[in-house]
């Protein structure tokens, strides 16, 4: 999916605040490639935008039906 300039892009705590998981796993799943690789802005800050916060929510809901 392309972004657009329009899009919301979220930090790592709203991030994980929405997901309701640590920033240390949001970094874990993309050390892992759980997620796609994330963009960063002038200060070195994650970005994370629609495509991540879905496919964290993909990864979340494969892990409820595994257990």
């Amino acid at each position: 999916m392309a972004t657009t300039e329009n899009e919301k892009k979220f930090r790592a705590g709203e991030l994980s605040n929405l997901l309701e998981i640590s920033k240390k796993t949001l970094y874990s799943l993309e050390a892992q490639g759980f997620i796609p690789s994330v963009p960063r802005d002038w200060r070195g800050w994650r970005l994370y935008d629609n495509s991540h916060f879905r496919a964290i929510q993909e990864y979340q809901a494969s892990k409820r039906k595994t257990h």
